[in-house]
């Protein structure tokens, strides 16, 4: 509709739906990052609390203690614990109806965008920009988004994550 009505062009006027989606669902991304953030203020309460009862074994009857007490502190703080994720998976049909509409589409054969020729093939350059540039914006929302975990070790881990999608989209149209 965007292409036939307004914009003639299909590579713009994938431009132009994706910020339109990520608008629609931007109160989502708002809720999720003030949960992660309210996460991140508590952690070394929730460290406190997963240190005294680290020497217990898991299956010990007392380590429901510790699920209440950390219950107890998300009530104190009105914290929900899945706040983070559920917003994140209410966003998730968006992206595969979105993916699976741009991967069947016929119209896209032949349709050219800036540099990319033919926007159902992967980009014909040696070294392909659109990928890299993915990465780049991985790593940028990567940093700007708060960790709900004080283990550095966790954190340079999370931030090797988007260099795993480099093979998955390197031969993507």
């Amino acid at each position: 509709y965007l292409n036939d009505k307004f914009i003639h062009n299909y590579g713009w006027s994938i431009v132009v739906l994706t910020v339109l989606i990520n608008i629609l669902l931007l109160p989502l991304k708002i809720s999720s990052l003030r949960s992660m953030k309210r996460m991140s203020a508590i952690q070394p309460q929730i460290s406190q609390i997963q240190a005294k009862y680290k020497e217990m074994p898991m299956r010990d009857p007392r380590r429901q203690q510790q699920q209440q007490e950390m219950m107890d502190l998300y009530q104190k703080h009105g914290i929900n614990p899945l706040g983070g994720c559920v917003p994140m998976l209410l966003q998730m049909p968006f992206l595969f109806a979105f993916y699976k509409v741009l991967s069947i589409a016929v119209e896209l054969r032949g349709a050219e965008w800036l540099w990319v020729g033919d926007l159902s093939q992967p980009e014909n350059l040696s070294l392909r920009i659109l990928p890299l540039a993915t990465l780049a914006t991985q790593f940028i929302m990567q940093k700007m988004t708060p960790t709900t975990t004080a283990d550095p070790k966790q954190e340079r881990i999370m931030m090797i994550m988007p260099l795993m999608f480099i093979p998955i989209f390197w031969n993507v149209a």
